[in-house]
């Protein structure tokens, strides 16, 4: 989502900037956590409105134009105000002239973008990438080869479902018709005459006669499908929905499965070999990261970088500053039961009763985190499967989910090739499963 925000800095300087964010109250977080304090935010994009993004062609065309100049020895500054102006979409005009204000006031170019708006968050990674480290004639070289990569592959694909898709549309119009016109017509001109007809005939004609009395039902369905669609091509749920559909597809989930895939790889490629970090790498070819680790810092690190996500096997217990991390990042947060070191787990594997002993003690560290400030939805329990826990232990848990559920919050299990399960599946001579030969075991406990 894309929210303008009016905020202020200590020195008391009144700014407005754009941000693009999960939901208010993440931003809000995200501009204290910079320094700064939100007075108002507001989104300007809406279900079936969103700010829209320049155009593929566009950027690729400005591109080669900087990339030509940079490479002429030419500063980055005085390059963008000479391309100011040009080129035949008004939008790209716009923001460029706004990019070049922001640039003379002293911002980088991958800021003055973010601020503009319209540029899309993959360039504005690769512009980052480039100037830390000092090669954005390279980075941009490899983005345009990529562009080039991608606008074939969507051409082909384009191309390979233009028919199909073309049939698919007359068989609709032609039964549409068939239904609406022809099938009343015919049932009219035998309705006077004394002919038998066969029990199928008079089955179809009956279905056109009942389908043609609903035609205004047939043009509520039809507007209420264009502003479906409108939905799923302008608002991100729209458009994930899109995407579930078409992987559901056969044949065309494959395909469009292969070809994002591929897109993903390459983009994360040039991204990483452009010097940008792993997670902010990640984070900007569009996946969500998770950041493991029990140390605040870390965490903090990996959220600055783009994670969305923490998972903590300690429950926040090894970092006394974590839950206020937690709190004021506003991002899930994976408490994992545990009993200390892992050095010292085997020794602590004793209970009374493991499962109303696991859900209590992770009910005193979600009361401990609600406590320090931490939203309770953003709370994720886990069992801590393998962790001061034997295989009997885990067996009982996996057994007893239901209980866990009693929390109220999300439930995580991983199971992920643990020992348990090669136990579980070892062969006659006793010897455990290897890790690599797991993974059925691993997704028939997790799903």
């Amino acid at each position: 989502m894309r929210f303008s925000v009016r905020l202020t800095h200590s020195n008391g300087e009144v700014l407005v900037r754009e941000f693009e964010a999960d939901n208010a109250e993440a931003l809000r977080a995200r501009v204290l956590a910079e320094g700064g304090f939100p007075l108002e935010v507001t989104r300007t994009d809406t279900a079936f409105r969103t700010r829209a993004q320049l155009k593929t062609e566009s950027l690729v065309l400005f591109n080669q134009e900087l990339l030509a100049l940079l490479k002429a020895g030419i500063p980055l500054l005085q390059s963008l105000e000479l391309l100011v102006g040009h080129g035949k979409d008004p939008q790209l005009r716009r923001s460029l002239t706004q990019v070049v204000e922001l640039v003379r006031e002293g911002m980088s170019f991958s800021e003055a973008m973010e601020q503009a708006g319209s540029f899309p968050a993959i360039y504005r990674s690769n512009v980052v990438a480039g100037e830390r480290s000092g090669t954005l004639p390279e980075v941009l070289a490899r983005w345009l080869s990529f562009q080039k990569f991608a606008q074939t592959s969507r051409r082909r694909i384009i191309e390979a479902l233009f028919y199909p898709a073309f049939l698919v549309l007359v068989l609709i119009l032609a039964l549409g018709v068939i239904f609406n016109v022809v099938l009343p017509r015919f049932a009219e001109f035998y309705a006077g005459g004394d002919i038998e007809m066969p029990f199928l005939t008079r089955m179809l004609l009956g279905a056109g006669k009942v389908i043609s009395s609903t035609l205004w039902l047939q043009g509520i369905g039809a507007i209420g499908l264009v502003f479906l669609i409108r939905w799923m091509a302008t608002s991100e749920a729209g458009r994930k929905m899109a995407e579930r559909l078409l992987l559901m597809v056969p044949k065309v989930g494959t395909l469009y499965r292969m070809y994002h895939s591929s897109v993903f790889c390459r983009t994360l490629g040039v991204l990483l070999s452009g010097g940008l970090p792993v997670v902010q790498a990640l984070a900007s070819a569009g996946a969500v990261v998770s950041i493991d680790t029990t140390r605040a810092r870390v965490a903090d690190a990996a959220l600055t970088a783009g994670a969305t996500l923490i998972n903590d096997v300690s429950g926040g217990m090894a970092a006394p500053l974590m839950p206020a991390l937690v709190a004021r990042a506003g991002v899930p947060y994976v408490v994992m039961h545990s009993r200390g070191a892992s050095d010292r787990m085997d020794e602590r594997a004793v209970y009374h009763d493991v499962v109303e002993d696991v859900v209590e003690e992770l009910s005193l560290r979600l009361d401990t985190l609600i406590g320090a400030g931490v939203d309770e939805r953003a709370l994720v329990v886990d069992p801590g499967l393998g962790f001061a826990k034997s295989a009997e232990h885990n067996w009982a848990l996996l057994a007893r989910l239901g209980r866990l559920l009693d929390l109220g919050r999300p439930l995580l299990i991983g199971a992920s090739r643990k020992r348990f399960l090669g136990r579980l599946l070892a062969g006659p001579d006793g010897v455990p499963l290897p890790p690599g030969e797991r993974d059925a075991a691993t997704a028939a406990t997790s799903a």
